[in-house]
This record gives C-alpha cells, sequence and structure tokens, in this order.
C-alpha cells in the first residue's frame, strides 16, 4: 500500500530524448510520491553502468514505450531495451506505459517488435495517448502496482512533528511530548502539527458514488448485479470509527460492505420489489484501492505496522481524523446512514 511519509526509488527506462512531455509529467506525478532516476542516452560510455546500477538499486520500474525505440548501442539494442532485460532479470516489478499509434503513425520495425515482445509477455499494460492522460493513468496503476508487490521499506523522512517541536517553546514541547491525542483532548496540541501530513483533505459532508456487487434472490432465483452507490465521507468516517483499534486492508473491506448493506436491499428492491433477499455486497476491488488511497492522502489512516507481504499490515485511525468529530457530542448522534442520492 501507498504510506504517507514513505518514498520507494522507482527507475524509468525509456527512450533518450522521447516523450519529453510525458517524462516530465510523470515526474510531477511522482514528485512527493518518489524517487525517480530516468535512463540516459546510449551515446554516453557508461550509460549501460549507470542503467543496470540504477535498476539494481530501484523498488520498482516504469517502462514508457513511446515513438522512439533510442539510440542503438555497439550491440544493436538501445538502452531502453537493455535496462528492460536487466529489469526482467532481476525481477523488478515492472509498470508499462504503452503510447497508442495511430495506423499512418511512421513507427520504426525495432519499435515494433519491441513493443510486440514486451506486450505479450506483460499482465498489464497501461495505453496513454498525450501527456495528459498520464496523471490518471497512473493514480491507478502506480497504487495497484505498490499494492500487489510489497519491497520493503523504501525510505522514511524524518518525522514533521519531530522537527515541528524542535521549533516550539519548552511548554508547547512539553504539550507536544506528553500526549499523543485529539485536539479535543489536548487543545494546546499546535493545529498545523495535526495536518501535517495532510495532501488532500476532505470534507465531511461531501459525498462520492462508489460501484458494488451483491446477489439478490426473488422467487427462488440468485441475481448477480452490479450497482452503484453514493456514501458520504461522513458515513465512511463513522465505520472507520467504529472498527477495531488497528485492522488489516481485508478489515476496511468487511467495514466498508457492512456500510453497502444497510443500503443496498433498499436500493435494490426500489427497483426489484419482488426481491425478498440481499447478501454479499461488496464494493468493487478498483473502487476499495482508490478509497485506501484517499484516506491515506488525507491522513485519516496511518499504518500502525509494516512486514514484507500485504497481509502483514495493520492500519489505524489518525489522531486528526478522529479530531474531524471532536466537536460532536458523541459518534452515536450521528446518523449512520444517509439517505442515497440515487
Amino acid at each position: 500500500m501507498i504510506v504517507p511519509n514513505r518514498r520507494y526509488h522507482i527507475h524509468v527506462i525509456c527512450a533518450d530524448n522521447d516523450q519529453l512531455l510525458v517524462l516530465d509529467s510523470i515526474a510531477v506525478f511522482f514528485q512527493a510520491r518518489a524517487f525517480l532516476t530516468y535512463d540516459v542516452s546510449s551515446k554516453l560510455p557508461k550509460a549501460s553502468l549507470y542503467g543496470r546500477q540504477c535498476i539494481d538499486s530501484c523498488d520498482y520500474a516504469l517502462m514508457v514505450i513511446g515513438d522512439s525505440y533510442g539510440t542503438k548501442q555497439n550491440t544493436g539494442v538501445s538502452q531502453m531495451h537493455l535496462s528492460y532485460l536487466n529489469a526482467k532479470a532481476k525481477l523488478k516489478p515492472l509498470l508499462i506505459l504503452v503510447k497508442k499509434h495511430h495506423n499512418d503513425a511512421n513507427i520504426s520495425r525495432q519499435l515494433q517488435e519491441f513493443s510486440s515482445m514486451v506486450t505479450s509477455k506483460a499482465d498489464k499494460i497501461f495505453y496513454y495517448e498525450t501527456e495528459n492522460d498520464i496523471e490518471q493513468l497512473l493514480i491507478q496503476a502506480y497504487y495497484k502496482m505498490v499494492a500487489s508487490n510489497q519491497v520493503g521499506a523504501g525510505w522514511v523522512r524524518v518525522d514533521d512533528e519531530v522537527l515541528k517541536a524542535s521549533k516550539l517553546s519548552v511548554s508547547d514541547t512539553a504539550n507536544l511530548s506528553s500526549s499523543k491525542t485529539t485536539k479535543q483532548e489536548n487543545p494546546t496540541l499546535p493545529a498545523q502539527l495535526m495536518d501535517d501530513n495532510v495532501s488532500k483533505k476532505i470534507v465531511l459532508t461531501d459525498t462520492f458514488e462508489i460501484n458494488y456487487k451483491a446477489q439478490a434472490y426473488e422467487g427462488g432465483n440468485l441475481t448477480d448485479l452490479t450497482r452503484p452507490m453514493v456514501l458520504s465521507w461522513q458515513e465512511v468516517l463513522i465505520t472507520l470509527i467504529k472498527m477495531p483499534a488497528t485492522f488489516s486492508s481485508y478489515g476496511l473491506q468487511s467495514g466498508i460492505n457492512r456500510l453497502i448493506s444497510t443500503r443496498a436491499e433498499i436500493d435494490i428492491k426500489r427497483e426489484m420489489p419482488n426481491v425478498h433477499a440481499v447478501a454479499r455486497c461488496q464494493i468493487s476491488q478498483d473502487d476499495l484501492n482508490h478509497l485506501q488511497q484517499q484516506l491515506v492522502a488525507a491522513n485519516w489512516i496511518q499504518l500502525a505496522t509494516y512486514g514484507t507481504r500485504v497481509t502483514q499490515e495493520l492500519w489505524k485511525l489518525t489522531f486528526y481524523a478522529k479530531s474531524l468529530l471532536a466537536t460532536k457530542k458523541s459518534v452515536t448522534e450521528i446518523p449512520s446512514t444517509l439517505t442515497s442520492n440515487g
């Protein structure tokens, strides 16, 4: 999973002097997410050595196949081709972006052959047309790659709270170190420390749409359904607060599924009045991944433990998230479900 304050080393495999705007878009996307190195021109004497060393040390590799095969080396292949072979040999998790070409595009034979070889051996290929597609494409592609290929701890920057605490007055520092509580429990805790890790704030009253699967029973027949549902962030936060102190990604999924189940039968019976039971309500995996990413970005959840496998990860609600409901008398006074917009 993508974790706040944690960055990985990603080596970008690419042809020299090709798709510069795409490479710039990749740099912008990963500015707060990862450290990047790039293949260099095959004209440089140490290009191969540099590429091999970068791949040896990187956590993930990202390859961009655009309009050019790249400059050939003495071996007859380009640095992009060589780096690809090195990444495969080192068993590096590899994310591949391939440009869609029109039928009349002037593409070299070597690029066509290389692209065909790569796409025939890869499980998932992500296609783009222009640099404008890169951000939305990477939001899902990178998250899925990290979630399914845990490679280690990566680089973790020094806790911002520690750095800021050193600049506080003696009394403020004492307040900060004596209690890691919510703003309500410790009003002297500087507000900015609660928000340091928020990269995208969430408004509790805002809503968003997810898709879920369910099974509907009608007259002895079972029907598999896929339907949309509108949830509010307030509902999600209440669901998180009611969960155990630490929970796995599966636990998060189960909590959201329970939230969906409270409304799914009503929504389905509205269109299928003869349905007598609804079961196995499950949020789509893509929507769950995106939801978890948003919760991390908003600093609502943070990693409690970290292991080499996804199943070893446990999450917990942050003090910042708990403080969002601090003005309420109690969580139970907030409706646990809201009227569906659909």
